[in-house]
C-alpha cells in the first residue's frame, strides 16, 4: 500500500499549501493592518493615511487575485 504512495507528490502539496496558507493569510493581515493605521491617521490628522490607504488597496487586491486564481485551478482540475 505504501509502495503505491507519490511522496514527491504529497510532499509538493503539503509544501504548496503551507507557503499559499501562510502567505495569503499574511496579505490579509497587511490589509486589516494597514486599513486600521489608515483610519488612524486620518482622525489624528497626519498626512500618511494616503500611504497606508494605498498600501491597504494593494494588499487587497492581491489577495482577490490569489484567491481568483486559486479558484482557477481547482475549477481546471475537475
Amino acid at each position: 500500500m505504501f509502495a503505491a504512495l507519490q511522496w514527491h507528490q504529497i510532499f509538493e502539496v503539503i509544501w504548496a499549501s503551507l507557503v499559499v496558507g501562510v502567505g495569503v493569510t499574511g496579505l490579509f493581515a497587511i490589509v486589516i493592518h494597514a486599513s486600521s493605521r489608515a483610519a488612524e491617521c486620518r482622525r489624528t490628522g497626519q498626512g500618511t493615511a494616503l500611504v497606508y490607504g494605498v498600501v491597504a488597496a494593494l494588499a487587497l487586491v492581491a489577495f482577490g487575485a490569489v484567491a481568483v486564481f486559486g479558484i482557477t485551478v481547482i475549477l481546471q482540475k475537475s
